[in-house]
């Protein structure tokens, strides 16, 4: 991608230009293709804390900042209210405080640092293509592992070795089934309605050529084979939910771009269809999945009653009474971040984390923090809303954007992915993009 990043004296000077895109680029594909990888903890932690020197340089070089002033606020508002609820956990005792400090106070100002480099359209294009290349790499590195399971392909040692040492990679195939753990599926709630969206919608970020149609249309299939292989709850409802959250998107475009992307709208629908029936098919014949037994394990997954037998949902519902109860004893301000919850502890190690993500935020920050979070979200899509409705190209990235973050949140009520730092961009890439446009006006 040599012509992304050629020399622009109105900005950055082409080297350091040159540097933060290629930098961000390979960031963020190491924590899209490997987020809870811990051997590339060290790297990715060296090279963000480069990308923000540099940035933090040239603003003591007087190159003007580009942050909008109403992300810095939002920024700065959300961070204050995380280090007061920080304060009040580290004030009780609370065994998860310190850790809260990074989630909510660092890393989020750490973000808003670096999105600031985003100030041209040609960073941009070479974000989307990571984002294409992590899904595609991500995909056909989860159908080689189910492939290889299910003794469809010799084991030669590629998978073993690209799973850089992380010990809970797993493969199992019963009861009509087949389940697998692999690093990068943590960040498929964002990547596969990313490229459905980026596939469904008439996009100039994508490219008309033959290669780029080839590219992202295996990044779809190989997403949707991993999906439906993967046997995660959370992901079957993330690609049921996007068609409708692409179609929600496009809604709000201008009314002369809707009519010129119906014919991508009706012939994406048509391959999706498509694909999920030869998957299942060739699922079928290779390895006995049953679509029936597929759904009745999709539907125990939700089922908190006292009578389920999933062992999942049962640990979700001690989670949920818990959580619960503890909420609504401090029901304003909760109980301070790093708090446990009296009745349920998933982890000994971590005893605040809990995988109802948004009920423990509740029980930890009460209903004011609670809400101000929600708050903070909520602006990100009302002003993405506004982008699209605005038209043009930005729109047409922006579709994608909010489309993979719906995806991300939804997963995110059962996983607490966003309190890692290797999914953190999954929100602050979108505000990329909201950012690139407030500073243009």
């Amino acid at each position: 991608m040599p012509e992304v990043f050629d020399k622009d004296p109105l900005d950055y000077p082409g080297r350091r230009q040159q540097f933060f895109g290629t930098g961000s680029c390979l960031l963020l594909f190491l924590c899209m293709a490997f987020p809870t990888a811990a051997k590339l903890v060290a790297l990715k932690s060296i090279l963000f804390a480069m990308l923000l020197a540099g940035l933090l340089y040239d603003y003591l070089a007087g190159v003007r900042p580009r942050l909008d002033s109403r992300i810095a606020l939002w920024t700065l508002a959300l961070t204050a209210m995380g280090f007061l609820f920080v304060l009040k956990g580290f004030l009780a005792g609370n065994p998860g405080a310190s850790a809260a400090v990074t989630v909510h106070i660092l890393w989020p100002l750490a973000f808003t640092l670096w999105i600031t480099g985003f100030t041209e359209d040609r960073i941009l294009s070479a974000l989307h293509l990571t984002v294409i290349v992590a899904t595609l790499f991500v995909g056909l590195y989860g159908c080689a592992y189910v492939l290889t399971g299910l003794n469809i392909l010799p084991d030669i040692g590629v998978i073993s070795m690209l799973s850089l040492g992380w010990d809970d990679q797993s493969f199992g195939s019963q009861e009509g089934l087949t389940k697998m753990a692999i690093a990068g599926m943590n960040s498929l709630p964002f990547l596969v309605p990313y490229v459905m969206a980026s596939a469904a919608v008439r996009s100039s970020w994508s490219g008309c050529g033959p290669g780029w149609k080839i590219l992202l249309w295996t990044a779809c299939a190989s997403g949707w084979f991993t999906v439906l292989t993967g046997g995660r709850r959370g992901l079957f409802l993330v690609m049921l939910l996007a068609p409708g959250l692409i179609l929600l998107a496009r809604f709000f475009q201008p009314a002369r771009e809707k009519a010129a992307a119906r014919r991508n709208v009706v012939r994406f629908a048509a391959i999706l269809a498509l694909a999920v029936v030869v998957i299942f098919g060739v699922l079928t014949s290779i390895s006995g999945v049953n679509l029936h037994d597929i759904w009745d394990y999709f539907g125990s997954g939700f089922n908190l009653s006292a009578q389920t037998s999933d062992g999942d949902a049962v640990e979700r519902r001690q989670e949920f009474i818990a959580l619960s109860r503890g909420w609504l004893e401090r029901p304003l301000l909760g109980a301070g971040l790093g708090a446990s919850a009296l009745g349920s502890i998933r982890s000994e190690t971590t005893p605040w984390a809990y995988e109802l993500c948004y009920l423990a935020i509740l029980h930890q920050t009460g209903l004011v923090g609670f809400l101000a979070y929600v708050a903070g979200v909520a602006w990100i899509f009302w002003r993405g809303v506004k982008i699209i409705g605005e038209g043009g190209h930005l729109a047409e990235l922006m579709i994608p954007m909010l489309v993979g973050l719906s995806g991300l949140l939804i997963a995110n009520a059962t996983n607490p992915y966003l309190e890692k730092f290797d999914e953190m961009w999954t929100l602050f890439l979108p505000l990329a993009v909201i950012n690139r446009r407030l500073s243009q006006a």
